[in-house]
């Protein structure tokens, strides 16, 4: 069954931020929406993991560099591990930040 998370609502995309944290318990696969509104906000996204959910650090290769209003995504398929968020550091422009997450069970049940 697919799940979808809300961890950072509309924000000012005007400042560095973190997402809340999605912890995939027993998943091994998610992806991450991130969308951008405004004018030509311009930064760096980074995808963060940790095993504790405490300390963060950037998930290789995941940097991304933002140069317009747009949206950007993440697809983890499969991981090892367990707690993500996003970080955004902000460089220039205005608009609003929005952080989705969409989690699934990859194993079939019934019959």
């Amino acid at each position: 069954m697919a799940k979808s998370f809300t961890l950072l609502g509309t924000q000012s995309a005007g400042a560095n931020a973190d997402s809340g944290v999605l912890d995939l318990v027993d998943l091994t696969t998610a992806s991450f929406y991130i969308a951008f509104t405004g004018s030509n906000v311009a930064g760096t996204l980074t995808l963060q993991g940790s095993v504790d959910g405490t300390t963060f650090f950037d998930y290789p290769g995941s940097s991304q560099s933002v140069t317009s209003s747009t949206g950007h995504i993440y697809d983890l398929n499969p991981t090892g591990v367990r707690y993500f968020r996003v970080h955004w550091v902000y460089t220039s422009g205005t608009g609003n930040i929005t952080v989705l997450a969409y989690t699934k069970n990859n194993v079939v049940s019934g019959a």
